[in-house]
Order: C-alpha cells, then sequence, then structure tokens
C-alpha cells in the first residue's frame, strides 16, 4: 500500500531507469491475505501486470500561511482528488514528488490513523507538538519532485489515504506542492501460484500491516 526508496538513492536517482521504479507489462503483485473481504479479488492473490502500464501525471498545490495546515483526501469520495481506480482488476502505482519548500507532509489512512507513527502510544506525529511534528513527515529530501522515492499503491473502494500539508511556523505564506505520478495497470490473476512466485512479486500490504509495532 505504501513503499519509500531510502534517501541514499536520491544521489543515484539520475541513473536509475523508471523500469526499476514503475511496474511494467509482467510485473507480479501480490496482495496480503490481510486484505478484508470488501477487497477479495484481490486478497492473497498473485496478479500479473498484463498490458504496458500508462503513466499520468497530476500536480496539486495548496497555499497556507505559516504555523497552519491542510488535510487532502486522496480517495474518489466527493471532497477526494479521485486519484483511486473505478474497477476491479487495476491497480493504481502512485510515485510521490515532493517540491522543496518550508512545508511538511504526514501521511494517514484512513483518516487520523498515521502510518508513520511509533509502537509507543504517546509517538505519533503532533503538529502542536515542537519535536513530533517532524515525526514521519515527508520532505522533498525524502521524495524529490524530480526523483520521487516515495510510492503508494491504489485500488477501487480501499481505505482513503489522507495528506497533511504542514507550513512551518515563521513562515508568511507557503505553496505546498507534490506531483503523483499514475502508472495505471491492469491485473490478471494467477491462478495456483507457487510461493517462489509469491516471493519474487511486490507486496501489497493492507494498511493495518503497516502500524501497531
Amino acid at each position: 500500500m505504501i513503499t519509500q526508496l531510502p534517501q541514499l538513492y536520491n544521489r543515484v536517482s539520475i541513473e536509475t531507469r523508471p523500469q526499476d521504479i514503475l511496474l511494467q507489462k509482467e510485473s507480479w503483485v501480490y496482495f496480503s491475505p490481510a486484505w478484508p473481504g470488501t477487497h477479495k479479488w484481490a486478497s492473497g492473490k498473485l496478479f500479473e501486470v498484463s498490458e504496458e502500464p500508462i503513466v499520468v501525471s497530476y500536480p496539486v498545490s495548496y497555499i497556507l500561511p505559516g504555523d497552519d495546515y491542510k488535510d487532502v483526501d486522496l480517495s474518489n469520495s466527493t471532497a477526494g482528488l479521485k486519484l483511486y481506480p473505478e474497477s476491479e482488476g487495476v491497480l493504481y502505482q502512485a510515485l510521490v514528488g515532493i517540491k522543496p519548500g518550508d512545508f511538511l507532509v504526514h501521511i494517514y489512512v484512513p483518516k487520523d490513523k498515521y502510518v508513520y507513527a511509533l509502537g509507543e502510544s504517546s509517538m505519533y506525529p503532533d503538529i502542536t507538538d515542537a519535536a513530533k511534528k517532524y515525526l514521519g513527515a515527508k520532505t522533498y529530501a525524502d521524495s524529490p519532485y524530480d526523483a520521487p522515492m516515495l510510492q503508494l499503491y491504489f485500488i477501487k473502494d480501499m481505505p482513503a489515504f489522507y495528506f497533511r500539508f504542514y507550513v512551518l511556523e515563521g513562515v508568511d505564506f507557503e505553496k505546498c506542492t507534490v506531483i503523483f505520478q499514475i502508472n495505471k495497470c491492469k491485473l490478471t490473476e494467477i491462478e495456483e501460484p507457487d510461493e517462489d512466485m509469491i516471493k519474487k512479486a511486490t507486496r501489497i500490504d493492507y494498511y493495518t500491516e503497516l502500524s501497531g509495532f
């Protein structure tokens, strides 16, 4: 559901081919069994990307005053950005690039469930706390606008991802800009796969597997 390459790879991103990051035709993806019955078409199953994917770019920007924030729903809800697929058997792999600026991006899924919290109950991102506002926050250094390292995976009707854009104190106004490079993938199920095939596939965990440890 969400992955990120280490910052180390930012230094060599100019030598990295798109196919090293984006799913391609004949790539394998495996959805963990933790996906619930509402996603039974995908849960615990292995798929192959059956056609050449199509990449769609979508930049978004918000101008906010200092020490203020905005929550943005990425799903297809009425108020959302509508970045999710509308059909089963389709996977959107979204690379997220962040422009430089005096702002942070916190990620949670669903709303108020932070992906980058720690196991201890008080260790979660908090924009009202001088230290915890930086806990798990993403910036340009983590996923540059022109060499994104952060990847999200979307399927139809899955829980909503939210981005919280927060502008740092001491700033009059800041333009918070990210770009989504959405790799649209049609999937065909591989029936009766062996364990080796599953191990070689890109694994897509459910959000409940991303926190609580």
